[in-house]
């Protein structure tokens, strides 16, 4: 049941979707930005890395586009378009406050996804881009697998460093004052609106890398595996984890890795007993929910004796 391959696996979702997740932790624990719209950046970067690294397209294929250039650049181009996507719904959006916020960012992936399914110029409608290579296949001197769970794990480590840097710097505790007292920063001259699109500009572009990364585990890229069900997942796993901390939010993403790849285990042949199996996963979810918002003031009591010991201090 427990196979080497399985713990594999978690270490590589781990990496992927702890990007989000960290990504989001510093957009809401650090600037105060409920973004519901994350798996549109997710989205951008997994399909331009996959137009930027295939083929070009043969002529029973649909979509335009096909580069073939170095995945490194492939990687880089994600990322880029995600902050591009970031830039143009975050122009618009980014004065909005709260509920509004989180409403119009989830309105706009809900557009990208519309899009991506009903243009197939772009990336092949709802078929998707499919048979995608995984790099360094033929090269590597250790089971591919292992290789992606490592270089998954790498970047997840990666974002946490730098994530860590900011919200220990001047530029995080000037995020946490926009976040905290907005009128008081704008008074006392702080350019509200340029930090918060620097921080969705930011979060956008880690998002994308790990949303070409992804590829490398799928090897197909389709609009239904970038659905709303992404964003929530993340935010239920920064909520069990708990707003506010990197690593935290590490530990939240891996408990809902685990009880994903947990439920996937669970042996089904009929159609009832895939059901069953769906009816459980969501259930779970919701019972880790509320099980851990419920223990979360017993968890967070080491950071409530460090802000006592500071405040005497």
């Amino acid at each position: 049941m427990f196979t080497p391959q399985f713990f594999i696996t978690v270490v590589t979702l781990v990496g992927i979707f702890g990007v989000l997740t960290v990504a989001l932790n510093l957009e809401l624990g650090e600037a105060g930005m409920i973004d519901f719209g994350l798996v549109a950046f997710f989205a951008a970067g997994a399909f331009v890395y996959a137009i930027f690294t295939q083929p070009p397209p043969t002529a029973l294929q649909q979509y335009l586009w096909g580069f073939e250039l170095p995945i490194w650049i492939g990687l880089l181009a994600g990322g880029l378009a995600a902050s591009l996507f970031a830039l143009l719904t975050g122009s618009l959006t980014l004065r909005l406050r709260g509920e509004y916020f989180a409403l119009t960012t989830f309105a706009f992936a809900e557009v990208f996804g519309s899009f991506l399914v009903n243009e197939p110029r772009f990336g092949n409608g709802t078929v998707g881009l499919v048979g995608l290579k995984r790099p360094y296949r033929e090269i590597i001197g250790i089971e591919y697998d292992v290789f992606l769970a490592l270089v998954s794990l790498g970047l997840l480590i990666v974002v946490v460093i730098g994530a860590q840097r900011i919200i220990k710097s001047p530029y995080g505790r000037t995020l946490r004052m926009l976040r905290d007292d907005e009128v008081g920063a704008l008074t006392s001259g702080k350019p509200v609106a340029r930090y918060r699109l620097q921080v969705f500009l930011l979060a956008a572009f880690v998002m994308g890398i790990s949303g070409g990364l992804y590829v490398w585990f799928t090897t197909l890229v389709t609009p239904s595996l970038f659905t709303a069900g992404v964003t929530f997942l993340i935010w239920i796993a920064l909520i069990v984890g708990g707003i506010g901390s990197t690593w935290r939010a590490v530990f939240g993403i891996t408990i809902i890795v685990l009880f994903e790849e947990l439920v996937r285990l669970v042996p089904y042949s009929t159609v009832r007993s895939a059901q069953l199996a769906t009816s459980l996963r969501l259930s779970g979810l919701g019972l880790l929910l509320i099980v851990f918002l419920r223990w979360q003031p017993v968890l967070r009591l080491g950071d409530r004796i460090k802000r006592a010991r500071a405040s005497a201090q």
